[in-house]
């Protein structure tokens, strides 16, 4: 933590110097769970606005979120269909652990798979706040190292765009958005793409289409709306690479993944409103989300036989109430309920045995949040959560041991922070909120009757610091984060059958992760500028058999700098660098084999815009690195899944009215 308190100093000294007015930021909504001019809570918040993200040249949602400080994605194929998203310091269980929202909409599963992110348009994104930091008792399950919200575009004016892109691979898509005021209160978005590409990898073929569409009411005091998505992907699942068919070619797959795929249909409805009083307003949306698939999952040189399925249902009722209450001093406040359902089916045929888990989960919450003004410049945050769960499970344990049971827990968290503005430009925060998570059905089957895993509980600590200076601003935050039972599989555990230990998920003795995360964006000169983004985090057991390792599958170093050169009024162009340091391979939390090395990837791009005209080039792995995202040891030797390497993307726009 040296290193962090001498970084905090310099970071200040060179700051704060530099003079001029500004704002501290953009509005932002999920700090509180409702619209705010500008963060003035105590969580740090990192914004990436519409300029930021038209800008980024950026052609997937996970393109759009690498380099964000404390993120860290692992991309299983290279082009963000499937991406583990992590906020500080974590590895296999990422995606359990960082809760993803659309428009305040939960993407996470009842399962341990990624949340969709992959479908969301970056046309359509108004822009993203991703609250690095616990969350738990504003957000609740799964709130763990942060919160990632997208926020898309609302239909406030008539807009149409039609593109296409083509692009490594065989990549051939289209795409289509229009947004147009119908009346003075009625308004509508839409938006549909369809592609084709072979990817990376040998047998690795996706066929895609996505329809999305809102159609919103706004007159006097009320807004009304309704979302539905329609999602159909096709994709071919070339399984992992052993170190020798890695070094041998990396495009290869097994033999026995050669039948493997993941055909998936999803469909999401959303209805919502929302009503003023004055200085109160009452909301509540509902959503259904639901994603049947067929699959067909093997093991290395061990074909499955026939086809399974994996079915989820995710249904939420979200009512709440938000506003200011004069008290001697304005408090604003927020106070709901959240109500979620989610059933989960699966059935996955192999040589051997099928592998067959069912859930029916219900989580039941009410939380609230007060942020009383002590005085013009001190701001108190508190609140808190009460959560129970009863979640009904039948499944085939490590063993085959057929289980069928229920878990019942109630879990209570609390939050309490400060915000203190010291002028205009400069504001300090310190923060303490407690976290928690329950444990999901995937992670019950690799465990051995009768054992339960326990929820995951912890505690987090930051301090930060945003100062805004003319044409340059810094957000830095520093925090310590400590889980009790933290859920993670443990190799060493399990019967000996002959080739060592079968491996269990389990409830981990203490763990933590101390880390600094900096975002520095300086406007060098008119046509120049310069951002930098930083996230350490020292991630270790913190007693155990384990006790003093590095937990794997973290990067104790992400960086990632980026310029962006405007050559002329209708051309910009831009590189950027992203460095990754060695970490343990994924599951070897014995930290018994070496590090992986260390990865920079540079991209570079250039656009041109000019009336109803856009053209973006983009390359990706410019230096043409030969490296692996995503690579796994659970005691069984090391498992590749190959990151593309130099690759490049041409799109096409024509926008009209």
């Amino acid at each position: 933590m040296k290193s962090f308190r001498v970084l905090l100093t310099t970071v200040c000294a060179i700051a704060l110097p530099i003079s001029s007015l500004a704002d501290l930021g953009p509005i932002v909504i999920t700090p509180t769970r409702t619209e705010q001019a500008q963060n003035n809570s105590s969580a740090t918040v990192y914004v990436l606005t519409s300029e930021a993200i038209e800008s980024s040249g950026a052609t997937t949602t996970s393109e759009l979120l690498r380099g964000i400080p404390g993120v860290q994605i692992d991309d299983l194929f290279g082009n963000g269909t499937q991406a583990n998203i992590s906020v500080r310091g974590f590895s296999s269980t990422a995606n359990a652990n960082t809760l993803v929202l659309v428009n305040g909409r939960r993407l996470n599963n009842s399962d341990t798979a990624s949340p969709d992110i992959h479908h969301v348009f970056p046309k359509d994104i108004e822009r993203v706040e991703v609250l690095v930091g616990s969350a738990g008792s504003l957000y609740g399950d799964q709130a763990v190292g942060g919160v990632i919200n997208i926020i898309t575009k609302s239909p406030t004016e008539s807009r149409h765009r039609v593109s296409t892109r083509l692009g490594s691979f065989d990549y051939r898509g289209i795409q289509f958005n229009s947004s147009m005021k119908l009346s003075e209160s009625l308004g509508y978005r839409l938006s549909a793409e369809k592609f084709e590409t072979d990817h990376y990898r040998d047998h690795n073929a996706e066929e895609n289409s996505n329809f999305n569409g809102m159609l919103e009411y706004s007159r006097d005091d009320d807004n009304f709306f309704v979302e539905v998505q329609k999602i159909e992907d096709k994709l071919e699942l070339p399984g992992a690479l052993i170190e020798a068919e890695y070094e041998e070619d990396r495009k290869q797959i097994n033999p026995g993944f050669v039948d493997d795929f993941i055909n998936e249909d999803t469909d999401v409805y959303r209805i919502g409103y929302e009503r003023s009083f004055g200085r109160h307003n009452f909301s509540i949306d509902a959503t259904s989300r639901e994603t049947d698939a067929d699959v067909r999952q093997s093991f290395r040189d061990t074909p499955s036989p026939e086809n399974g399925s994996i079915d989820r249902k995710h249904e939420a009722i979200n009512p709440k109430f938000s506003g200011i209450i004069r008290a001697g001093f304005d408090t604003p406040y927020v106070i709901g309920i959240d109500l979620e359902r989610t059933d989960f089916d699966l059935e996955i045929p192999n040589q051997f045995f099928t592998t067959e888990s069912s859930s029916e989960q219900k989580i039941d919450s009410l939380y609230f949040q007060v942020m009383p003004y002590l005085t013009k410049t001190l701001q108190l945050t508190f609140g808190m959560r009460s959560s129970s769960l009863e979640n009904d499970l039948d499944y085939l344990d490590a063993l085959s041991t057929q289980v069928n049971t229920e878990v019942e827990d109630d879990v209570t968290v609390a939050e309490l922070g400060l915000s203190y503005l010291l002028d205009d430009q400069t504001r300090l925060t310190f923060r303490y909120d407690e976290n928690f998570r329950f444990a999901k059905i995937d992670e019950f089957q690799q465990t051995e009757a009768p054992t339960i895993l326990d929820t995951q509980t912890g505690e987090s600590f930051e301090i930060g610091i945003d100062i805004t200076r003319g044409d340059q601003w810094v957000i830095l935050s520093i925090y310590q984060l400590d889980l009790q039972d933290e859920i993670e599989f443990d190799p060493t555990l399990g019967p000996d059958f002959g080739f060592g230990p079968i491996g269990l998920n389990t409830n981990l003795d203490k763990t933590r992760r101390q880390g600094l995360t900096l975002s520095w964006l300086s406007q060098i000169s008119r046509d120049f500028t310069l951002k930098t983004e930083l996230g350490l985090v020292d991630a270790k057991f913190e007693s155990g058999v384990f006790k003093g390792n590095d937990i794997s599958g973290v990067a104790d170093e992400i960086v990632k700098i980026r310029g962006d050169y405007q050559i002329t009024n209708f051309i910009v162009t831009y590189l950027e660098v992203n460095y990754t340091s060695p970490m343990h391979a994924q599951g070897d939390n014995a930290n018994q084999s070496d590090k992986i090395d260390s990865v920079t990837v540079i991209n570079a791009g250039v656009g041109y815009q000019n009336k109803a005209w856009d053209v973006s080039f983009r390359i990706n792995n410019l230096a043409d690195e030969e490296y692996a995202d995503f690579i796994t040891n659970f005691g069984f030797g090391a498992a590749y899944q190959p990151s593309p390497e130099r690759n490049f993307m041409l799109t096409a726009g024509y926008s009209f009215e």
